[in-house]
């Protein structure tokens, strides 16, 4: 493990390399590309007088002073550019054109990965639109741009040199390998614990997992969150907690099934000289909810805060790292290791201010899905809050997500005033019903890929795993095979075939024969679900993946 100290990296213009988590993000990208799921948009409305081109100058300086502003991503590689900040002007329906750019996705290897728009309703009305792509930003990010933007708008150039930047960060994350009792840790904690979360859904499962979504916005008055939030000071839990349990209640009533897995995103901003950075430094925890037993809402609550806090204590194992150790099944309908995500802010999503105005947020959430149903959960204004969630249309009605917002206020005000009642008691749980079990589809029958092109898939494989051998029907994530070690593949069949298969198609078809006989052009191909192997072709396959894992550790 390297030391404390984060090194500098020479600017000499060369790819830099991405973090961890940039890492896992840069492949969902490249499996989705041209979507707004990972755009971060704030909208703000100043009303007063507004200098534009002292406002347009302060977005400069900012710029300027943060590298990540000025970062493009290309070939897996991060690399510094110029940027030449612009604010346009535009003039018509504020909430028209907010809707209309906050699907705009962005180009991550020309950028910039900022945009800045300016939107005159009346001479002293104007709305402020800054988007960033997450692999710039997070949560402190927007803090950070909004304050220095005040400080810049007013004249202030007081800001102490930041010592290290996003890239450095990154590097350095790099340099750290994950500790063996962190990776046993995660092993053993997560060893029986369903990594498909089944939620009853309005519409089957599709084969490939849609990024079209939708959101349900939904208000959270004082008059619930006030007496929660008093529950949470006498549970000693966080209000996060104390959000979170409320949530994985739900899941895990709607699923059947005691235990159920919940992403949560955690910043990784243990560091006094990254406080001041605008970056992405985040990672992503799979946090254990048990239920087992039916617990109050109390106990329930100290158990997440338990879980949660255990989880902190072994996060710096990145979650692609998580997801390659834990083997879930993988299927390209549905996100890998967790489908539900969880994110919840004490304070407003910014705090904008500009000298002789008056600023209100707008707020306009990206509906593009990044899983299955995703809730974010963010102070308004006094004890309010506003609870969004983001969910799948090829799965869900809006009606449905509606019902489960309604549950999950009602739940959160009934644990309240009865944080010692088993959950099962309450009304918010009482009728909902698990889905019918699964059943694996049948294999489809399919027809013989040609021998050649199996024999050059194989060899590939062979090559980017660093195998002696590989059968036709092994599955490459059961190899040892990552997500991101497909971007390898993929660039190894744009140079066999001249052609660039999605990366979407390499995980519909994780096996050599299934993936050969779709690249030969079959009218019938078969992709390989994990369903469809047999248990003892699971446990071999599953066996020679981890000691490939081990290998490349040693």
């Amino acid at each position: 493990m390297t030391g404390d100290i984060i090194p500098v990296l020479p600017r000499t213009g060369a790819p830099l390399r991405l973090s961890p988590a940039q890492r896992a993000l840069y492949l969902v990208e490249q499996l989705h590309p041209g979507t707004s799921m990972h755009n971060v948009p704030v909208a703000v409305r100043f009303d007063g007088p507004l200098d534009v081109p002292r406002l347009e100058a302060a977005i400069g300086r900012i710029v300027a002073r943060h590298e990540a502003l000025r970062t493009t991503f290309a070939d897996a590689a991060q690399r510094l550019t110029p940027v030449a900040v612009k604010l346009p002007v535009a003039s018509g329906d504020s909430d028209t054109l907010v809707r209309q750019w906050v699907r705009e996705p962005f180009d991550l290897e020309t950028g910039p990965l900022l945009r800045t728009r300016l939107i005159r309703s009346a001479p002293e009305r104007h709305t402020l639109f800054v988007v960033m792509h997450q692999l710039i930003t997070d949560g402190p990010s927007i803090h950070l741009f909004f304050d220095e933007l005040a400080d810049a708008y007013d004249g202030r150039n007081d800001l102490p040199r930041l010592t290290v930047q996003l890239v450095d960060h990154a590097a350095w994350q790099n340099g750290r390998l994950p500790a063996a009792e962190d990776l046993l840790w995660w092993r053993e904690r997560l060893a029986d614990v369903p990594t498909v979360l089944r939620l009853p859904t309005d519409r089957p499962r599709p084969r490939l997992a849609g990024t079209q979504g939708a959101n349900h916005v939904r208000t959270l008055p004082a008059a619930v969150m006030t007496p929660a939030l008093s529950l949470a000071q006498q549970l000693r839990v966080t209000p996060f907690v104390l959000a979170l349990t409320t949530y994985a209640a739900l899941l895990a009533r709607s699923s059947g099934v005691p235990k159920v897995l919940v992403g949560v995103p955690v910043s990784t901003r243990d560091r006094a000289e990254l406080e001041a950075v605008i970056g992405f430094f985040v990672t992503t925890l799979p946090i254990l909810v048990d239920t087992t037993g039916d617990p109050g809402f109390g106990e329930l609550a100290q158990r997440v805060q338990s879980e949660l806090l255990d989880a902190l204590e072994h996060q710096d194992v990145p979650f692609d790292r998580l997801v390659a150790e834990l083997a879930p099944d993988r299927d390209p309908g549905h996100a890998p290791l967790v489908q539900a995500f969880f994110s919840f802010e004490p304070e407003p999503i910014a705090a904008p201010r500009l000298t002789g105005t008056t600023a209100t947020v707008v707020d306009c959430p990206p509906d593009d899905a990044k899983v299955d149903i995703d809730v974010t959960i963010f102070r308004a204004t006094g004890d309010d809050f506003r609870l969004t969630i983001t969910y799948r249309t090829d799965l869900f009605d809006e009606s449905t997500i509606a019902l489960l917002a309604g549950r999950f206020e009602h739940l959160l005000a009934w644990a309240a005033t009865n944080p010692a009642v088993p959950l099962s008691a309450s009304p918010a749980l009482a009728d909902l019903t698990p889905p019918a079990p699964h059943v694996p589809r049948p294999p489809t029958s399919a027809g013989r890929a040609d021998s050649t092109v199996e024999r050059e898939v194989a060899g590939i494989w062979q090559d980017v795993l660093g195998l002696d051998e590989v059968g036709p029907h092994d599955n490459f994530f059961d190899l040892g095979g990552t997500s991101f070690a497909l971007t390898a593949v993929q660039g190894r069949l744009r140079e066999l075939t001249g052609t660039t298969p999605p990366l979407v198609t390499l995980l519909e078809f994780p096996t050599v024969a299934a993936l050969a006989q779709h690249l030969s052009g079959s009218d019938d191909p078969a992709p390989v679900r994990s369903a469809e192997r047999s248990a003892t072709g699971r446990d071999r396959l599953r066996q020679r993946r981890r000691a490939a894992v081990r290998t490349r550790d040693e």
